[in-house]
């Protein structure tokens, strides 16, 4: 019997939350940390996987269902359960899912050593999806102020028609847990954008960062997140296909990270979160 005969895929419960910190932790990623990954479970159980070879859990993914689309991310295997036909495994279990629930298109930041998998197993590239680094001067525009949670029923309208499905859970979670790094830019009364950060010792991340068409200058908030970055660089993560977007930061210095993952997808549409209005992806696990 083969290593992928004995593996069990299974929903998470709350118990298996710490090892799935762990998880992300044992890659680096300072910001995928134990609220981020409770985050996911308090949204939508089902979508939590997790996988065990002989009673013990070897590796883990989210689903995040959205409608029409899907996503999928946190993809992480132990290394000591590597090569052994795990990943494809939970992979295709986490598609499964979330087409048997309606979705259409499934999407997911795919790592560069991992692209071959996801290829393998009928995703293609769309872009890639740029992690930028760098620093700005911190300052506050008269349009901009600190986001309240009585503008998330604007804030969410605007995200849903730029994104392109609905986001306001992870948008409200992200508004209580770092509101210090919680921006809204207001013009007659009316939100015209958004810019939500989240941060930790020696790392700030900005991001998702929407701007409707009628507001001003977009960096307005990119400035206002820098307020707070108290020396860090900021991380941003952009679609390759919006240019202005790329322009725009590279022209305030901000560099391309080459080990940038590329955007996949499965399915019909390759447009979730593709709008000129979304300057920055919220999360590689989420979109």
């Amino acid at each position: 019997m083969d290593e992928r005969s004995k593996l069990l895929i299974r929903e998470m419960v709350a118990a298996d939350l710490p090892f799935a910190a762990s998880c992300t932790a044992g890659e680096g990623w300072a910001s995928e940390n134990f609220a981020t990954v409770e985050g996911f479970y308090l949204k939508d159980p089902p979508g939590c996987l997790l996988a065990e070879a002989n009673g013990q859990p070897v590796a883990i993914c989210f689903a995040t269902w959205y409608g029409k689309s899907g996503f999928i991310g946190e993809l992480i295997v132990r290394p000591e359960a590597r090569g052994k036909g795990v990943g494809a495994a939970l992979l295709n279990h986490a598609v499964r899912w979330l087409q048997t629930r309606g979705a259409e298109t499934v999407y997911l930041d795919g790592v560069l050593k991992a692209v071959n998998l996801y290829e393998r197993n009928g995703f293609r590239k769309v872009c890639r999806s740029w992690r930028f680094l760098g620093h700005i001067v911190g300052s506050l525009s008269p349009h901009v102020r600190r986001m309240a949670a009585s503008d998330l029923d604007q804030v969410a309208v605007l995200d849903n028609s730029s994104f392109g499905e609905d986001r306001r859970f992870f948008l409200q979670r992200r508004l209580e847990f770092f509101p210090e790094l919680s921006y809204v830019m207001v013009e007659s009364e009316s939100i015209r954008g958004y810019i939500l950060g989240r941060g930790g010792e020696g790392w700030l991340s900005a991001g998702p960062w929407v701007q409707s068409e009628a507001g001003e200058n977009p960096v307005v908030l990119l400035h206002a997140i820098a307020l707070k970055a108290n020396g860090r660089p900021i991380s941003l993560g952009i679609l390759d296909i919006n240019h202005q977007a790329c322009e725009l930061v590279q022209s305030l210095g901000f560099e391309k990270r080459s080990e940038s993952p590329w955007r996949m997808a499965l399915g019909p549409s390759c447009d979730l979160g593709a709008s000129p209005q979304c300057y920055a992806v919220g999360s590689a696990a989420k979109g």
